[in-house]
């Protein structure tokens, strides 16, 4: 490794520990965990990465969504605002949880597809006892850099 790799490492570090307001020793404790370590230095994915969960079908859906919607999560986990729906189906967005736990566990292997991409939201729809329902699948995009014409 590199001496540049390794500023680059503590760098990525000293981001977290500042975003999360780690002491320093809370932080040896997080870097501790050799999980924690493998996520921070192995897989850039979720520093390089969106997470889009897509709307693919959608019928008599409470929160209006429509096939073609979709949902934006950045690779920590937060949802950005601006490129997602402004309604928030509580319903829909626990069933995507799964699939945002899937696609992290492929950034953690080094990896940006899952094997079982979609899901349904909660609801089951009119015709079973519910009002409406709606199929989403994720996948990972990279993120547009700034200043490089993306």
């Amino acid at each position: 490794m590199t001496s540049d790799d390794t500023s680059k490492k503590e760098r990525r570090w000293k981001n977290l520990q500042e975003h999360l307001g780690f002491t320093d020793k809370e932080l040896e404790v997080f870097r501790s965990n050799p999980n924690h370590v493998k996520a921070m230095e192995e897989a850039p994915a979720f520093a390089t990465h969106n997470i889009i969960i897509d709307i693919l079908e959608s019928h008599n859906c409470t929160a209006g969504y429509r096939a073609g919607d979709k949902f934006v999560v950045d690779g920590l986990g937060f949802l950005i605002n601006e490129e997602s729906p402004q309604k928030l189906c509580i319903g829909a967005i626990s069933s995507f949880k799964t699939l945002i736990d899937r696609m992290w566990q492929a950034f953690f292997d080094g990896k940006t597809e899952v094997l079982h991409d979609t899901i349904r939201c909660p609801d089951v729809g009119v015709h079973r006892g519910g009002w409406g329902e709606i199929t989403m699948r994720v996948r990972a995009v990279p993120k547009k850099r700034e200043g490089k014409g993306d």
